[in-house]
């Protein structure tokens, strides 16, 4: 049996994929998280997409997140002129915000309000880039803008401004809405888009605490895509559950060339706060029409692992593409391919940062993957309720599976995006020792050991307290946990 990929598949789910055998399909072939992209379709559609990930995942057996992809400001054209279809180098037009006209020069946007903010001089972009210009000049008529790189344009085209310091924040009143649709349906990540500084965060975990249903709230996914952004990312990171390094509206707002640098900035800052981070947009683009992906691709793909990304993201490739289960297929073989080098660094030539320890569960998570390193451990076991011990030691990367064990399903599919984790819900139980005992019968039966390997044992004591992680124990896979043996004593 193949060992476990660490790195986790994160698939948008659409018109490709958005039937249960698709989404089966996916599952088999490696996807551990299903992004939802409220940009498109209508709730009617999301809520089957939703039921149909969940019974996919039963059929199954597999443990499989559902990530809810808010639309954030994102300004599109709504209303084009026939002439403005195509646009060639010197052409100028009027660009406003709000409901078309019918002016044959005059292009409209989303109403947002954001071209009020803008000046003479800086630079705007559409279609993601294909076509470029930048504002001659600003009257009540709208802002005149001449065209420096032509090509087509077609309502619903993205719109970027990216000279421009907007002041909108990164949640409209459609993504309140999507937001408490989301809530409802109890996804387990929530993404927001269009992120400008922590603030944006602030206000979405406001709004979550208090329209969440139950207690269990989705953990929070920062994309970054704006240029303020950067200017910001340490607080964002700081402030989020995780990140996403969205390199389609990034690679619009900053230069092309920016963004592999960008790309590893981001990685690296979230692995030294020990936060999630997932890389997205246009990794195997060509997916979408052929079965294959450019080796450029997969290199792609591999290096976003080795700089130390937890996700790898399919957008177009399984929401719209031809090949959706090939594609997940693809990636799962590359991470699969260069996770057997990432801590080789006499290949990668990689320092990866060092995690500051803070608490408790921080230097037992630090001390398993050190474990891990010096001892012939098979596997890591954490006997968690909350999530968070295996969470915590997937920070510190040891160099074994991690066994996120909980009774808590929703606590399970919160680690479906966590390096190294292999999510498993065990049967409640006023035993410790009794769940450790289910733990270690879950990694046996999923291959991750058998009697007489050793691992190490993590979890809080007492059980059900959420945050007490204050236990780590080195097992012989087949002994009780509280027998003693000096097996693996020193001499």
């Amino acid at each position: 049996m193949n060992a476990p990929r660490r790195t986790k598949i994160v698939c948008s789910i659409g018109p490709a994929s958005q039937d249960v055998e698709s989404l089966v399909a996916l599952i088999e072939a490696g996807m551990n998280v299903a992004r939802v992209n409220m940009s498109h379709g209508t709730y009617a559609e999301h809520t089957i997409t939703i039921e149909n990930v969940r019974e996919a995942a039963k059929r199954t057996g597999q443990i499989i997140g559902i990530l809810g992809d808010l639309c954030g400001p994102k300004l599109r054209i709504t209303g084009l002129p026939a002439r403005l279809h195509l646009v060639k180098p010197g052409d100028q037009f009027i660009l406003s915000e709000g409901e078309p006209e019918e002016v044959p020069q005059k292009l409209t946007i989303t109403s947002l309000g954001v071209l009020g903010e803008v000046a003479v001089g800086e630079s705007i972009a559409f279609a993601d880039g294909a076509v470029r210009g930048v504002i001659e000049g600003i009257s009540d008529e709208g802002v005149s803008v001449l065209v420096t790189q032509g090509g087509s344009l077609a309502m619903r085209k993205g719109v970027n401004l990216p000279d421009s310091h907007l002041s909108i924040p990164a949640m409209t009143d459609k993504d309140f809405a999507d937001a408490s649709f989301l809530l409802e349906h109890a996804i387990d990540f929530l993404a927001l888009s269009f992120v400008g500084g922590p603030q944006d965060l602030t206000l979405a975990r406001e709004f979550i605490r208090s329209h969440a249903t139950t207690q269990n709230t989705p953990r929070l996914v920062a994309k970054i895509e704006r240029r303020d952004a950067l200017g910001h990312i340490g607080d964002i990171i700081d402030v989020a559950d995780a990140v996403m390094v969205a390199r389609g509206d990034l690679g619009v707002e900053i230069p092309v060339e920016e963004v592999p640098i960008e790309q590893k900035r981001i990685i690296h800052m979230a692995n030294a706060r020990g936060k999630m981070v997932i890389t997205a947009t246009q990794m195997l683009e060509s997916m979408i029409s052929a079965p294959t992906p450019t080796r450029a691709e997969a290199s792609d793909v591999a290096n976003a692992i080795l700089d130390g990304t937890d996700a790898i993201m399919l957008s177009a490739e399984t929401a719209v593409g031809s090949y959706p289960v090939d594609a997940v297929g693809q990636m799962d073989r590359i991470a699969r391919a260069t996770e057997g080098i990432v801590s080789d660094q006499s290949l990668t030539l990689l320092t990866h940062p060092t995690r500051t320890i803070h608490s408790t569960a921080d230097a037992i998570g630090s001390a398993a993957a050190d474990l891990s390193r010096h001892l012939l451990l098979k596997v890591v076991i954490a006997v968690t309720e909350s999530g968070h011990s295996a969470r915590t030691i997937s920070r510190y990367r040891p160099s074994v599976p991690i066994l996120g064990a909980t009774p808590d399903s929703f606590a399970a599919r919160s680690l479906t995006l966590s390096y190294g984790v292999i999510p498993v819900v065990i049967p409640r139980s006023p035993s410790t020792e009794v769940m450790i005992q289910e733990a270690i019968e879950n990694a046996i039966d999923l291959h991750l050991c058998v009697s007489g390997d050793l691992c190490a044992l993590v979890a809080g004591i007492p059980f059900g307290v959420r945050g007490t992680t204050n236990l780590i124990k080195v097992q012989i896979v087949g002994e009780g946990f509280l027998s003693i043996t000096d097996r693996y004593q020193d001499d």
